[in-house]
């Protein structure tokens, strides 16, 4: 386990810089599967939460496969009653292709940034830390254990759920639940707190809601909001801890011979020169003040995408291959030689000339939407969310700011 807790350390810490309660989250994290917390809870009599029975099987029927994307997000926003604001947050992507397994995480902690990436194969999770490179022996488990959101959707029991709202969306189905507030803390400790305000004995959870999506089987994704009170020191402080996964079912990930052949330069992580570990190798990431804006920047800076005369962002993959997203029009493209696939995110359509047209709220399509043309189509909207993911950006976000231009 020696190994679990110093990386997992190692990641809180650049999240949490400079915080006392930066400290290694010691309960039991998530498996990719559904999982029903807390552990051990008898429940209420059936019946006692309307839909529960409903939100249950849907939630416990959705795991995840071994071939599969995800985004996410982790932010803990602290308000002092002295009027001054702490924020840190973290985005990143992790994607598993069986049991071959990349991660990517950009955290700020309250200005200061750090920045991971690791590959994980054969056993062994290649990592490097704001430019320092390491190497950790460890099970696909523990590897999905140190990533600062929980994998898979939960299952909450029934004695801590207080209401379940039920909802279609463009994606599936949507269960809102929110928690029974005296009951929430195991909930939370469990699984979503990573800052450790378990070791506040006194602070209270005002507030917990738990937003999970699934398509028949395949999970969507699970949002989390809880809004905590404590005392640090005689000041009062308001805490907002949310949490996001998104998942993407499908991956094609692979590691090319250069990849490779570089992971012969990592060292073995007892051997890493802290002194070394520097927030000067990472580019300025913070936040612009809109989705959009952020998209715009972390483009260039993250993905290398190039501003065109005509004002879009750009970025190619070979002489065939291309995305463009144009953001006066609302619209991503996919380029294959000549053959041009959008999605436009502020409508949630997407096309293929004008042979397809589908419309990803009603399903409505087009009768030259073939099985493949309207599978190729959605498979662009995936597209565009991975570089979403990258640039740690909801497309709940961006199409509420297009709504309102």
């Amino acid at each position: 386990m020696m190994k679990k807790r110093y990386l997992h350390v190692l990641l809180c810490f650049c999240m949490l810089a400079g915080c006392a309660a930066a400290k290694e989250k010691t309960e039991e994290t998530s498996s990719p599967q559904a999982s029903s917390e807390p552990a051990g809870s008898t429940g209420m009599e059936s019946g006692g939460v309307k839909d529960y029975e409903t939100y249950r099987s849907a939630v416990e029927a959705a795991v995840l496969s071994e071939s599969f994307s995800a985004g996410l997000k982790r932010s803990y926003d602290m308000n002092y009653d002295s009027g001054s604001i702490s924020t840190y947050d973290m985005d990143g992507v992790y994607e598993q292709n069986h049991e071959l397994i990349h991660l990517n995480q950009h955290m700020n902690a309250d200005g200061l940034q750090s920045e991971t990436e690791g590959w994980y194969e054969d056993g062994r999770l290649y990592m490097t830390y704001n430019g320092v490179r390491y190497y950790e022996d460890m099970g696909a488990d523990q590897v999905r254990e140190v990533l600062l959101v929980p994998l898979g959707l939960h299952v909450l029991s029934e004695d801590v759920t207080e209401q379940i709202e039920i909802s279609t969306v463009s994606q599936g189905t949507c269960y809102t639940v929110t928690l029974r507030p005296e009951k929430a803390r195991p909930v939370f400790e469990r699984i979503y707190d990573i800052y450790g305000l378990a070791q506040y004995p006194d602070y209270t959870i005002e507030k917990a809601v738990i937003t999970q999506t699934v398509n028949g089987t395949v999970p969507i994704s699970e949002k989390t909001e809880f809004i905590c009170r404590l005392v640090d020191q005689g000041i009062e402080v308001n805490v907002t801890s949310r949490s996001e996964a998104e998942y993407i079912s499908g991956c094609t990930l692979s590691l090319d011979d250069r990849l490779k052949q570089s992971f012969k330069e990592y060292v073995n992580y007892t051997d890493i020169d802290t002194s070394a570990i520097s927030e000067a190798d990472v580019t300025s990431d913070l936040p612009e003040a809109t989705a959009t804006e952020t998209l715009k920047k972390r483009l260039q800076n993250r993905l290398n995408y190039t501003v065109q005369e005509d004002g879009t962002f750009f970025t190619e993959f070979n002489e065939n291959e291309s995305y463009r997203f144009d953001f006066a029009n609302h619209i991503f493209t996919y380029s294959n030689r000549t053959s041009r696939y959008i999605y436009n995110w502020e409508g949630e359509i997407g096309g293929f000339g004008s042979t397809c047209t589908l419309d990803f709220v009603s399903g409505v399509k087009t009768d030259g939407c073939d099985e493949s043309v309207e599978q190729m189509i959605r498979n662009v909207r995936s597209f565009m969310a991975m570089e979403l993911y990258y640039c740690g950006v909801s497309m709940d976000d961006l199409r509420v700011e297009a709504k309102k231009e």
